[in-house]
């Protein structure tokens, strides 16, 4: 199954910059949005506000970015909602009496964090502005046909 996080941390982030004008943003509201429920968008916006990606009040509807869209990257969001920060991870009970078996877990593990390290630094580049304002493009090409 793959992991979803970052693309839902970003859709939260989205949802809220882009419906501030309203007076209550509730959890079951981006919920709904991202097909989940509310508990799980509860838990992820507290790692948010954590990173101090939001501000929230625990029993409010209103939260807001803590930042200007701008200065959010992938990364930051990423680093928020991500435990161990891994993209890739290396099967470490691999059979060690085995040539490949007993080597792989190493080379593998130079790869992925080369790998590693180029999403990282290409997530650094993108910034939640730049999303929103792809969102708000194909909404108009959406909107338009």
């Amino acid at each position: 199954m793959a992991n979803t996080q970052l693309s839902d941390a970003t859709h939260i982030l989205a949802y809220i910059a882009l419906n501030q004008d309203k007076s209550e943003i509730k959890s079951s509201a981006i919920a709904e949005s991202i097909n989940t429920s509310p508990s799980l968008i509860r838990r992820m916006m507290s790692k948010l506000k954590n990173a101090g990606l939001i501000n929230a009040v625990k029993g409010a509807a209103t939260p807001s970015l803590a930042k200007n869209p701008g200065e959010i990257s992938l990364l930051d969001v990423y680093l928020a909602i991500s435990p161990d920060n891994s993209l890739l991870n290396v099967d470490e009970k691999t059979n060690s009496t085995c040539p490949v078996g007993s080597v792989i877990p190493n080379v593998l593990d130079h790869y992925y964090q080369e790998i590693q390290s180029t999403a990282e630094a290409r997530m650094a580049k993108i910034t939640l502005q730049e999303v929103l304002d792809d969102v708000c493009v194909i909404q108009k090409k959406t909107q338009t046909v």
